[in-house]
């Protein structure tokens, strides 16, 4: 007599449906994996199998080896009023912009807009494999920092509320780095600069309370370093120093579980730093510079983005270091009348060229952070 176990996983065998009729499974989701990422919402709802299917693991590989992934790039954006974009149906002040999440395709130059909960003001985001956490910010009708979490798997397209930071903040710093998403400084309800920092694990949906760094960093940048596995905060002021950015860092090791201060790590306050390949990059005034160490400084790697306003742009890299997205104000210096538009500028780092991309109006509004995910 066959053991129960064995009738079951006969059941199972008997009840397998090809996930294309007359085609092997393993070539069936090869050809799943080669539908844009658009379109994925919808595949996942044609049948079980297919559904299954574009939520395996494999399926990630799949879309590498068919050479079918694609970069987004996720910015928590302001709603451009020029496009007549503001607060809907009295969800927020009458004098608080409209503020959500746009998605722009790098690879195929296709935007939109992500059906995102409410997001609160100045919210941030960062992005560890194919998730994207957003956290913080202010709530908008008290102006009062949050610890709120909303995590999206950009895979499937599914949100779901995250387990909040362990203390309310804005204006913080924030990345991906050795598989975690790492905040620090920021300011507090009172508007006291922050030196506490906690690390998220987007698997398990916990934080993690690190030690406190040695400095109040209010508006400091944050970015993965030293082969991704170390987290950068840099600059930022203290309480007592309102707008008085300084020009120094410190990183997180995880393996001491220390932070270290960098000295002479920022360029003019007003550019933006992103991470290429390990390097930390900055966008300033006059070009792109990278930073060599403490004791070597700066050097240009390439021009500066044309037509960009500087002091407005924030930065990701994209495709593993293969280009960096910048978004920014458009300079108005000639009165063209762009003024209150934003565009997307699209760094080749082999070439050196940028590639300015005009959005369309109702996603050139000012974004106050950015993320990129590669599906």
């Amino acid at each position: 007599m066959r053991n129960p176990r064995s009738r079951g996983q006969e059941r199972a065998v008997d009840e397998h449906v090809e996930l294309i009729p007359g085609v092997p499974d393993d070539v069936a989701v090869d050809c799943l994996a080669r539908v844009p990422h658009g379109s994925h919402r919808e595949m996942r709802r044609v049948c079980r199998g297919w559904r299954s299917a574009a939520s395996a693991p494999a399926f990630e590989s799949a879309r590498a080896e068919a050479g079918a992934n694609e970069d987004l790039v996720f910015l928590l954006q302001f709603g451009n009023p020029a496009a007549g974009e503001g607060p809907k149906d009295g969800d927020a002040p009458a004098n608080s912009p409209a503020y959500g999440v746009a998605v722009y395709n790098v690879t195929t130059g296709e935007w939109s807009r992500e059906r995102a909960p409410p997001v609160p003001m100045f919210a941030q985001c960062a992005a560890v494999g194919s998730r994207l956490a957003v956290m913080g910010g202010w709530d908008p009708q008290t102006f009062e920092p949050v610890a709120d979490v909303h995590v999206l798997d950009a895979a499937t397209g599914v949100w779901h509320r995250g387990a909040p930071m362990r203390s309310a903040r804005s204006f913080f710093a924030c990345a991906a780095a050795g598989g975690k998403i790492y905040v620090a400084g920021g300011h507090d309800k009172h508007k006291n600069a922050l030196k506490t920092a906690e690390a998220y694990d987007a698997v398990a949906d916990a934080w993690d309370p690190l030690p406190d760094m040695s400095e109040e960093r209010d508006e400091c940048d944050g970015m993965a370093t030293v082969a991704g596995d170390r987290f950068l905060a840099v600059s930022g002021y203290r309480t007592a120093r309102q707008g008085g950015f300084e020009r120094d860092a410190e990183w997180f090791d995880p393996a001491t579980r220390a932070w270290r201060r960098l000295d002479r790590v920022r360029a003019p306050p007003s550019a933006a730093h992103v991470v290429v390949r390990g390097r930390v990059w900055c966008i300033e005034g006059a070009a792109v510079m990278e930073w060599l160490g403490e004791h070597h400084g700066w050097r240009e790697v390439g021009p500066f983005p044309p037509g960009l306003k500087a002091g407005t742009a924030r930065a990701v890299c994209v495709g593993g270091g293969e280009r960096v997205v910048v978004t920014g104000a458009i300079d108005d210096a000639d009165g063209n009348g762009s003024g209150g538009r934003h565009a997307v500028w699209v760094f080749d780092v082999k070439t050196k060229n940028w590639t300015v991309v005009r959005p369309p109006p109702e996603f050139a509004g000012f974004a106050f952070s950015i993320a990129s995910v590669r599906v």
